[in-house]
């Protein structure tokens, strides 16, 4: 059902209106005419003239295009004169607005040297493009961004975009090593997977297509990554559906515009080891001349992964006699108030058909019915010896035991031109899924159970700037997602995971595993359009048109066989015509408007409109997002508000998958919605001390969950259906300290996540959460590291919503971490000694979805101390002399 948005609309036009009153310095500075008169005065050498002409028009005359040539101009102007102060500060001014901007290809070496001297001194400046999809200054973005770059990555020694999530404030991080490796929770909402946050390789989602979650595994490449920019709240106004929590962005270098000669080739990567056999390797080789850049991206992962078989749920070890106390007896009543052992005895006539058994007792009340029944020690030695058929023993040839390795692999090659990039991305991940379940569930070989997946992306990104008041890009993208059909999961019935009882044990029944093997496929075309315009220079119009086609597969085609795309079938769920594969159809349309009517005051107001069609009558139809954000900029404060609302669309998993007990899909179901308000102020101290800190209110509807529904034939079964209501409030904030030898960096978190239907606090958040780590240069070549990570008790279980564990608490905990460089041992070559969990803790945290330690385990056991060894190499053309300058 469409939802109009009058405010927004209206803001959108009084913005446009506003924009159109005249400005004083507009008549005066004409930019078509005195950009190109600066020009040719500073080709003929007449410098005064260039800045009679700039200076006074460069602050308050020019649109963002005209400031940055006119900045350019200036910088040379005043290093033609051998003023290097201020042409730095020009070139400083200049990076500000265009972060990508590169000094053109005849400029002179001098003038190049300086340029970059300046870009990598420029720590504290910021530009990031995910929030408008665009470039801006960090601190003027109508969102609350964090950003990361490839410099935090090498000092902080960084093995996996894991490790970023862990010190950025705002993520719940449970690492399970199993399916999905890792699950996050941004900004304390619990969720089943990682679906509710947007990933984008270069602008190109990395969520699969069928289950909208996005598979943190160690399979991405760290080397070619630029930065790493994360969205905190609602981003649907620009990105539709599932931008719901947040955005991250992972934007990888421009290899074009790499400094140093037209024509190079060059090299950056490196190679890890260390304990539980992780070993990877990780780079990017590029060969460039002035018109094109090649780069080709490889890593390769292989763990061991840590033997859990010392704790209880993860043995698979022959099963002893005291393995199974209480594992059968039947006690107690029902709901209905009968004793389970009378119902037992009258279903099974276990005592008429096994009068004499000495593998069970039975105790009856004074009315002769059975209030308990019970398994003797020697019907435990019983069950142990006919259990023993699996544990300790071998499944389809493969020894049963613990197992959890990991190979994983990622490519991709990519071809920059001047306007245009293509991209190829494959990666493979294959790994062990134990750890997600307990030896009540599964069977655990090397060989399962496993979860391999394959995703494949195709993409042309154009980028042209037709005047300095217009500029368009679009990304055309192919993707194709695969579950492999050699993954698998393992079930089995047993005495030690009940599913075979006393009736059985009688007839020594041998108990039997299954492995399960699956596949899937899925393929979407994407094709984005953005504009963006400048009119005047207080005014900047954004907006662009999204369309998506895909064939997405419903259930899975499972088989006990493996190779299941080869082997297996689809069983027809219930209430479920047409096939096992869906047509859906999206489009999406976008705008923003940013207004400045004082220098101080930035305005921006923003709608999208998402239109979902699956097949011909499915889909969530239209929905609506709005933004509206104020930044204000007082001194040396920055103060921003903003209230944006998001939609999460159901997954294909939710509207069509299927299981045995949850018999009915639900097409038509609703997407879940937030709406979030937000306020911040950030305070640059001094030029080295900034402080950011960050309130938030949100109210989620329509939160997909399980419910129980008749079916036509009258039984009953499970259906998602938009159910729940929550409500979360934070707060987060951040700061860092930065001198010439010292960095210093820290973060914190506050959650209150509450389910306003089952009026409990959300499981598994942690209340607080701080992180904070020091970068010292000993010497100008050694530096050390140190980091921590604090997190605070998590509640679950009983008294909490979300979550069956049995424990009631997660202690807190503290983990220390350190790194030790040396620099440029060799020419381009660096080591470095990493260690995690510096005090060797043994900590836990809870486990995912139900977590009721049958199924799914109900604690994950972290790494202890990890040590590890990495050797980086750089390979690059000498470049230009150094140029003495003071900033």
């Amino acid at each position: 059902m469409t939802k109009i948005y009058p405010i927004g609309l209206i803001l959108t036009f009084l913005l446009l209106g506003w924009a159109r009153l005249p400005t004083f310095a507009q008549a005066n500075c004409d930019e078509a005419a005195v950009i190109p008169e600066a020009e040719k005065r500073y080709a003929t050498g007449n410098f005064d003239e260039v800045f009679a002409l700039l200076n006074p028009c460069v602050e308050k005359g020019f649109s963002e295009y005209a400031r940055v040539q006119a900045y350019k101009i200036l910088s040379m102007t005043y290093l033609a004169i051998d003023s290097l102060p201020q042409s730095a500060r020009s070139i400083s001014q200049l990076l500000t607005l265009n972060p990508k901007f590169e000094p053109d290809f005849s400029a002179s070496p001098r003038y190049k040297t300086l340029f970059q001297q300046v870009r990598e001194s420029k720590e504290q400046i910021l530009q990031v493009t995910s929030v408008s999809k665009k470039a801006e200054n960090l601190l003027y973005v109508p969102a609350t961004v964090a950003v990361l770059n490839s410099k935090d990555f090498a000092q902080r020694g960084y093995k996996s975009l894991e490790d970023i999530l862990h010190d950025l404030p705002g993520f719940d991080v449970i690492r399970g090593n199993g399916i999905g490796s890792t699950n996050f929770y941004q900004r304390g909402y619990r969720s089943t997977s990682n679906d509710r946050t947007l990933i984008l390789i270069d602008g190109v989602e990395e969520n699969d297509l069928v289950s909208n979650t996005v598979l943190i595994a160690p399979q991405y490449p760290l080397s070619d990554i630029e930065r790493v920019e994360v969205i905190y709240g609602p981003a649907s106004t620009l990105y539709g559906a599932n931008a719901f929590m947040g955005v991250i962005n992972i934007i990888t270098k421009n290899f074009r515009n790499l400094p140093g000669p037209a024509k190079q080739v060059a090299f950056n990567g490196h190679a890890r080891s260390g304990a539980l056999g992780r070993n990877q390797v990780d780079g990017v080789l590029t060969a460039k001349n002035a018109d094109v850049a090649l780069s080709v991206t490889g890593r390769v992962y292989q763990s061991g992964e840590r033997d859990l078989s010392d704790y209880p749920e993860w043995n698979f070890d022959a099963r002893t006699a005291g393995d199974y106390t209480g594992q059968l007896d039947q006690l107690g009543t029902d709901a209905s108030g009968n004793y389970r052992a009378q119902q037992y005895l009258q279903r099974t006539n276990l005592t008429k058909l096994y009068p004499n058994s000495t593998s069970y007792k039975v105790d009856y009340a004074p009315d002769g019915k059975a209030t308990a029944l019970r398994l003797t020690p020697e019907g435990a030695q019983r069950a142990a010896r006919l259990d023993n058929n699996l544990f300790g023993n071998t499944l389809n040839g493969n020894a049963v035991g613990f197992s959890n390795t990991k190979r994983d692999w990622f490519f991709r090659g990519k071809l920059e031109f001047k306007d245009l990039t293509i991209s190829f991305l494959n990666w493979k991940t294959d790994e062990g899924g134990t750890p997600w379940y307990t030896n009540k569930s599964t069977i655990s070989t090397e060989k399962n159970p496993r979860w391999v997946t394959q995703d494949r992306a195709f993409s042309i990104t154009y980028n042209k700037a037709f005047t300095d008041k217009f500029q368009i890009m679009n990304i055309s993208s192919y993707l194709l997602h695969e579950i492999k059909g050699s993954t698998n999961l393992v079930s089995y019935n047993g005495y030690y995971n009940g599913r075979l009882g006393f009736l059985e044990l009688e007839k020594d029944s041998i108990p039997k595993a299954t492995a399960t093997y699956q596949y899937r496929i899925s393929t979407q075309f994407r094709n984005e359009l953005r504009l963006f315009w400048s009119p005047l220079f207080n005014l900047d119009v954004s907006g662009g048109i999204e369309l998506r086609s895909g064939l997405i597969q419903g259930n899975y085609i499972t088989s006990t066989l493996a190779f299941a795309d080869e082997t297996g079938s689809v069983a027809n769920a219930s209430g479920l015509a047409g096939g096992n594969n869906f047509k859906a159809n999206d489009i999406g349309v976008y705008s923003q408007v940013t207004f400045r009517p004082l220098k101080d005051l930035k305005l921006v107001g923003g709608l999208r409109v998402d239109n979902n069609r699956i097949r011909s009558n499915g889909g969530y139809g239209t929905v609506a997002t709005p933004r509206l954000a104020a930044i204000y900029n007082r001194g040396k404060v920055i103060f921003k508000a903003i209230y944006a609302e998001a939609f999460k669309d159901a997954s294909f998993l939710q509207k069509y998958g299927t299981t045995a007990t949850r018999r009915l899909p639900n097409p038509t179901l609703l997407p879940e919605r937030v709406n979030n308000l937000e306020m911040s102020a950030y305070l640059q101290a001094t030029k080295q001390l900034s402080f950011n800190v960050v309130g938030y209110y949100a109210n989620y509807s329509n939160a997909v969950g399980t419910a129980q529904v008749m079916q036509e034939n009258g039984s009953m079964t499970q259906q998602f259906q938009g159910i729940g209501r929550r409500r979360i409030w934070g707060l987060q904030g951040e700061g860092s300290y930065r001198s010439t030898r010292l960095n210093i960096w820290w973060n914190f978190t506050y959650t209150n996540p509450y389910d306003e239907d089952a009026k409990l606090r959300i499981s598994d958040i942690a209340d607080f959460m701080t992180n904070a780590g020091a970068d010292y240069q000993l010497t100008p070549r050694l530096s050390f590291y140190l980091a921590g990570n604090y997190v605070s008790a998590r509640k679950t279980g009983a008294g909490t919503a979300g979550s069956n564990n049995p424990s009631r608490r997660f202690d807190p905990f503290l983990v220390l971490k350190s790194n030790l460089t040396y620099h440029n041992l060799l020419n381009g070559l660096s080591l470095q000694l990493s260690v995690n969990n510096l005090l060797n803790k043994e900590y836990f945290v809870p486990g995912i979805r139900e977590a009721d330690n049958f199924t799914y385990a109900s604690r994950f056991l972290m790494d202890r101390r990890i040590l590890s060894l990495a050797v980086f190499y750089t390979l690059k053309p000498k470049e230009s002399g150094p140029v003495t300058w003071n900033q």
